[in-house]
């Protein structure tokens, strides 16, 4: 086969080819490696990265309190039937808490033709902390529940009322798991069995009754610490992110050598 005048060689165009791709594909991945390093928030899947949740405080850290808004109460009428309260899915304006109800999960009562369902925001530093190591994410919650018309308050739950309640991440505060915890007067906690969806930052899990429900975890240790810092603490960039970088400059040199010995050859 022939080449026109300062065509190049179809095999020097392939690995011309190749070795670009690999050091895009490589320097893809140390970087991508390397910038998740830099937040614990950034550990999404390479192509589909973690949008932070533009959460509102009751209480907000300080360095959040200039853009802050004021969370929603979500207040509900839930008609009773013969078997109680349908099934129904309920939300806060803000979409920071979602309540679903079950068929007969608020069972009727003699007399009474609806249930008043309030879920309010509160500051969690009102209330008992939960205890260990956990740490509050974002506010606490108040569930009411009132007979109408007779304004007589429910105790507890007939059958399953499930809370998602959506969480905050900051780059100080952030963790591996969550839970709900639950407390029926706001002295002691409960955990209850949650289902996490860290990508979501939302927490699930059914609530016994009327209370107060709030989002705990254990705080995960920076992946980076200040200067100085003693033994036994990181910094800087990790070994996963090295090693990549180290590859990216080995695959550079290789493609560097065959680019000189195909220039040589033609």
């Amino acid at each position: 086969m022939t080449h026109g005048p300062g065509a190049a060689p179809v095999s020097c165009i392939a690995r011309r080819t190749l070795f670009a791709g690999l050091v895009a594909v490589t320097a893809y991945a140390a970087l991508a490696a390397w910038s998740g390093s830099l937040s614990p928030l950034a550990h999404g899947p390479l192509l589909d990265g973690l949008g932070p949740v533009n959460y509102r405080w009751v209480s907000p850290p300080p360095e959040l309190a200039s853009t802050n808004q004021d969370p929603s109460t979500g207040s509900f009428k839930l008609p009773l039937r013969d078997g109680g309260v349908g099934t129904q899915v309920l939300f806060t304006s803000d979409n920071q808490v979602t309540v679903v109800t079950d068929e007969g999960s608020i069972g009727p009562a003699a007399g009474q033709r609806a249930v008043e369902l309030v879920v309010e925001p509160m500051d969690p530093a009102d209330l008992a902390p939960p205890g260990g190591d956990l740490a509050v994410f974002g506010n606490a919650y108040r569930i009411r529940a009132t007979y109408l018309p007779s304004r007589d308050r429910m105790r507890a739950f007939d059958g399953p009322v499930q809370m998602i309640m959506v969480y905050p991440a900051t780059s100080s505060l952030h963790a591996n798991t969550h839970e709900l915890l639950f407390s029926p007067d706001g002295e002691s906690w409960e955990a209850l069995e949650t289902t996490d969806s860290p990508a979501q930052q939302q927490a699930a899990a059914d609530v016994p009754g009327p209370g107060f429900v709030l989002v705990a975890g254990v705080p995960a240790a920076s992946s980076s610490s200040p200067s100085g810092a003693g033994p036994g603490t990181t910094s800087g960039t990790p070994p996963l992110a090295v090693a990549l970088l180290v590859a990216a400059g080995v695959v550079l040199v290789i493609g560097l050598g065959l680019l000189i010995r195909s220039r040589g050859a033609g």
